[in-house]
């Protein structure tokens, strides 16, 4: 007995039903940001020995969906909201509700975070004015820049500008090798990063050659080096072998729903 292919209109129908189901769960998050989360990963000075308890910079907060939604991993949450235009809302919603915790925790330290570039230069949504305006005013955020913030160069530093009108600092993530690194290396000296990140959970990125570029670049500027992926001892040793400050990691402090 053969099985019939499905037909272009059940095929279309199937496309729409899914697309409905990510709008609906999207829309849900940006109803109710608390299901955002966020997560928040302790960020420390890296020292030698206790790295659990060394001094504390700051945290980066982190949002997921809601768990067993399907959605619930960071990159996927992301993806699905930009297959039906929503991040640009789901940001701020997001930073909003960071910035509330991160508030009436009493956040010691930075608060880091990262503006999708959707929402360069996009007006704050009314209802989340006050919420934004508060951590403002509060908080001292660092705003990590990814490769696709270097897509579109003048939105990029038209960003950068405004973010410096609220007194934030940028953050370079882990761009080694690639036409992002290149922009960003282009314009570090007008970007000014205060930290530059190297994530050590990447295969052969402590030998890489192009790190030293990299850590170079940091030195040029008087920016930080932080590692990422300080999960063991190992790690933390490369990490300040290669001249890294700061870091986070499951050895230097693991998630937590609240900024302790």
């Amino acid at each position: 007995m053969s099985i019939a292919a499905p037909r272009p209109s059940d095929a279309l129908s199937a496309d729409l039903d899914r697309t409905r189901r990510t709008r609906s769960q999207v829309e849900a998050l940006i109803a109710d940001p608390a299901l955002l989360g966020p997560d928040f990963t302790p960020i420390r000075r890296l020292e030698a020995s206790a790295p659990g308890l060394a001094p504390l910079l700051g945290w980066k907060a982190t949002g997921r969906g809601a768990a067993g939604s399907g959605i619930a991993d960071t990159l996927t949450l992301l993806e699905q909201a930009a297959s039906v235009g929503l991040v640009e809302r789901l940001d701020w919603a997001f930073r909003a509700h960071t910035f509330d915790l991160a508030v009436e925790a009493g956040l010691v330290g930075e608060l880091h975070l990262t503006p999708e570039p959707e929402t360069f230069g996009a007006p704050c949504p009314p209802r989340l004015a006050v919420s934004v305006l508060r951590g403002r005013r509060a908080l001292t955020v660092c705003a990590e820049l990814h490769a696709d913030g270097f897509d579109d160069e003048a939105r990029l530093l038209a960003a950068a500008d405004e973010m410096a009108s609220w007194g934030w600092h940028l953050v370079y993530a882990d761009l080694v090798g690639g036409t992002a690194a290149a922009t960003a290396l282009r314009l570090a000296d007008r970007l000014r990063p205060a930290y530059v990140q190297l994530d050590l959970s990447v295969p052969g990125r402590a030998t890489d050659p192009r790190t030293r570029e990299w850590l170079d670049a940091a030195a040029e500027v008087g920016a930080s080096v932080m590692a990422l992926g300080v999960d063991t001892q190992a790690a933390l040793e490369t990490a300040l072998a290669l001249g890294a400050v700061y870091g986070r990691g499951t050895l230097v402090g693991r998630t937590s729903p609240r900024p302790f």
